[in-house]
């Protein structure tokens, strides 16, 4: 779905951003955690212009993937990050290594050096998670071929090199991190989906249209009010012009469908997958009566009772499916696809003992009721759908 994103936000205090503008913990003291993160894999990232590799070292503990800390599991990249200190990452490279190889053959290396600038010498830079011990951290990374990377990239360039791994926080958050803000290990990510956004636009439009007004000046408060003065002050001059300050809105009326769909999908009081789940604003209809043949003229008696308007009732948007050609299994597979808030039920329960079956999808319940208490066990529940 277009728009979607993950929020970082904090159980414990205000502190809610969305993953892009989540400020990631310092240095901060895992001295107790480092010594299981001796091992670790490599991850590659190569600048536009190709002249810059870039390897960074993710921790990766031995026989499992999982790690004692807080977190659930083996930390992820963070391309934010990345991108964040190597502006020049084209991250839409799948395999930097290979195109980085492919690029710096050493007889075109050899050929850049004596015919460009400096600059555009190709170069590593290492980085690493702090998780890992430094005492790990040393020149024999490999390859998937199993070469060493630091041979790799001399064979590559033409010239031996050495680079000094410098350590830093390279991990995506994950559940039960540190807040940036309060501290406390409470961070909690969410995925979300943008359905409204407001820009502010300052005077970006305003000025090219010389779209100004003028502001009156207001007296300070010793002193003496003057009508006459303030009168003579108001009129327009160039010293109190001021630029109207703009902004746009905008919602997704569509996407605002989609994440409805979405979320509600999954039935979070029994964690069944379930269809389409809609909320009463935005369902087809509020109530689906399903009905076997025999039952029919009773379901027409419960649609009279449930969308007709009476004293003290407040008629629902109810359908009847009175398709004669389909039997009730297969309205009821047609009603959970649709998404039908409520769902009342004819069936043999009605035949045998007057009792309707009455499903509520969101709530997770199917209960067995009377016809004439219908409308009260559907009113009591109508604000939580």
């Amino acid at each position: 779905m277009n728009g979607e994103d993950t929020i970082v936000s904090c159980e414990k205090c205000s502190y809610s951003v969305n993953e892009e503008l989540a400020e990631t913990p310092g240095l901060r003291d895992v001295e107790t955690s480092r010594a299981d993160w001796t091992r670790y894999e490599s991850w590659f990232g190569i600048s536009k212009d190709r002249c810059h590799l870039v390897e960074a070292l993710l921790p990766q503990r031995k026989g499992s993937r999982t790690i004692h800390s807080s977190q659930q599991k083996t930390p992820e990249i963070n391309p934010y990050m990345m991108k964040k200190l190597f502006p020049e990452l084209d991250l839409g490279i799948e395999d930097p290594l290979t195109t980085f190889a492919g690029y710096w053959t050493k007889e075109r290396s050899t050929t850049a050096r004596q015919a460009t600038e400096p600059a555009s010498i190709p170069y590593l830079t290492r980085v690493y998670d702090f998780r890992i011990s430094k005492a790990s951290v040393d020149t024999g990374s490999s390859d998937n071929k199993g070469k060493p990377l630091m041979q790799k990239v001399s064979d590559i360039i033409g010239r031996n090199i050495s680079t000094k791994p410098i350590p830093l926080n390279l991990a995506r958050f994950q559940d039960g991190d540190q807040c940036p803000s309060c501290e406390n290990n409470s961070i909690k990510l969410q995925r979300s989906v943008e359905l409204g956004h407001t820009f502010y636009l300052g005077d970006r439009y305003s000025k090219p249209m010389n779209a100004t007004f003028t502001t009156p000046p207001i007296p300070r408060a010793t002193d003496e009010i003057d009508t006459q003065q303030i009168q003579a002050q108001s009129a327009p001059t160039e010293a109190n012009k001021a630029w109207f300050q703009m902004g746009c809105h905008g919602i997704g009326i569509s996407r605002m469908i989609a994440a409805a769909a979405d979320s509600l999908a999954n039935n979070s009081n029994n964690n069944k997958k379930q269809g389409l789940i809609w909320p009463r604003v935005m369902a087809p209809f509020e109530a689906a009566i399903l009905a076997t043949e025999e039952n029919k003229s009773a379901a027409e008696e419960v649609w009279d009772l449930l969308a007709r308007p009476t004293e003290g009732w407040n008629p629902l948007d109810a359908v009847l499916d009175d398709r004669g050609d389909k039997g009730l299994g297969w309205k009821l597979k047609d009603a959970d696809l649709i998404g039908f808030p409520i769902v009342v039920i004819l069936g043999s329960q009605f035949s045998q003992q007057g009792l309707c079956e009455v499903s509520i999808p969101r709530l997770g319940t199917r209960d067995k009721v009377e016809m004439g208490g219908l409308r009260g066990y559907i009113g009591t529940r109508l604000d939580r759908i």
